[in-house]
Order: C-alpha cells, then structure tokens, then sequence
C-alpha cells in the first residue's frame, strides 16, 4: 500500500467474512420453511394464529410436541435475524467506524430479535399451560370462559410484539436502513439495494395492525419479499467470498 493509498482499504471484507455472511443469509433465508412445515402440517399455521381460544387451545394440547418442534425451529431461526442483522450492516456500510445510520439498523434488529422471540415464547409457555389446564375434567364453564379470555389476551398481546414489533415494523426499519447504507456507501450493487427498500416496505404492512388497520397482505407474502432478499445477499456475499478466495 502506498502512504497516500486510503487507510479504510486496510480494513475492507475479507474472504471468510464474505463466506460466513454467505451461509448465514442463505440460511435465514431457507431456514423459514421448517417451522412453517411443522406447524402448517399440525395446527394450519398461521391461520391458526387467528383461531378462537375454544378452537385453539384443544388443538394446541393434541399437536404439543409438533408445536414444541416447530416453535422451537422459529425461535431458532428469530434468533439468527440479530446475526444476520449485523453482518449485512457491516458489509453494506464503507470500512471503519459505523455511522448512524448503520448502529440505527443494527439495533433495529437487536430489538427485532427480541420481539420475535418473547412472540414465540407465547406458546411454549402460557397458551400451553392454558391449553393444559383447559383440557382439565369436570371444568366448570365459567373456568373455560375465563381460561379462554387469558388466551385470547396473551395471544393478542404477544402477537403485537411478536408479529407486529418484531417481524413487521423494526425488521422494516432494519431493511430499509441496510438498503439505504447499500445505496449510499456503495459497498454493495445498487439493485441490493433497491430489492431491501421494496422487501422492507412489504414486511412492514402487517405493522398496521397496530393501529387497528388490516393489512393488504398476509404476514406470510409480506415475509416471503425479505427471504427472497436474504437469499440474493446471501449468493451474492459467497460469490464474493469465491472470488476473494480465488
């Protein structure tokens, strides 16, 4: 290096760091379909998010260790997001210190992350001990009714945070903050860019609910646009890790 070449060329990506990226994106973005295949296939996730207690919590105790499985891939896989979270900021944003904009994104998936997952401990703690305890011989009906009415408010309240916070609205801020660094610091092609702004507006429009409007697309089509993104990024980052390497 000449003394007069940029010092921030010293700390650029290198070729584990592109390779690691790699893996871990296109692991976020498959690893969606193993819980969504074991609780599709036993309680008709995520249409049983919608379902009544009376409906639920029967189905919930039938299908236990397929849901225990399932949620348990989905915390798995909510978890990875901080990883993921921070490697894209890291390789989207220029070498050295992160700006605002960079630590804005990564504590947006920090909180993401915890979102999802206080979301999904939902029901692998209170709706199955309710789910127990519903299924309880000679329950009076006013038991059932009071048992029935704390599961529909912890499931309305963890889906706030699960769902609305953590997979809509501060997974948005994160996305479109990420393609904003893409397209500003030029680490990355434009078009990353350009597909993370339409991904995080698509993800963040179950975040209506919130505000008491029905979103114009189901969470799982509003998901699919980020997946499809992490996989992108997650080719794109191994095709440089291969190049490096090469």
């Amino acid at each position: 290096m000449t003394p007069d070449a940029p010092s921030h060329h010293v700390l650029a990506p290198t070729h584990p760091v592109y390779l690691i990226a790699g893996i871990v994106l296109l692991l976020q973005g498959f690893s969606i379909f193993a819980p969504m295949a074991v609780l599709g296939g036993a309680i008709q996730w995520p249409d049983s998010l919608d379902y009544p207690p009376a409906k639920m919590l029967p189905l919930l105790l039938e299908q236990l260790g397929a849901v225990r499985l399932g949620y348990g891939l989905y915390l798995g896989y909510s978890l990875l997001f901080l990883a993921t979270g921070v490697l894209t900021v890291r390789l989207a944003a220029r070498p050295g210190p992160l700006s605002i904009l960079g630590l804005i994104a990564i504590g947006a998936a920090a909180v993401s992350t915890l979102a999802r997952a206080v979301g999904i401990i939902r029901w692998l703690t209170g709706s199955t001990a309710l789910a127990e305890a519903y299924s309880a011989p000679g329950l009076s009906p006013d038991a059932r009714i009071a048992i029935e009415a704390m599961q529909a408010a912890i499931n309305a309240w963890g889906g706030a945070i699960g769902e609305a916070l953590g997979v809509a609205v501060f997974a948005a801020i994160w996305a479109i903050s990420v393609s904003v660094l893409i397209l500003r610091d030029r680490q990355l092609p434009a078009w990353a860019g350009w597909a993370g702004l339409v991904a995080g507006v698509l993800v963040a429009l179950p975040g209506l609910e919130l505000f008491g409007i029905a979103p114009p697309v189901s969470i799982v089509l509003s998901t699919t646009g980020i997946q499809l993104w992490f996989m992108a990024l997650g080719l794109l980052f191994l095709w440089r890790a291969l190049r490096r390497g090469a």
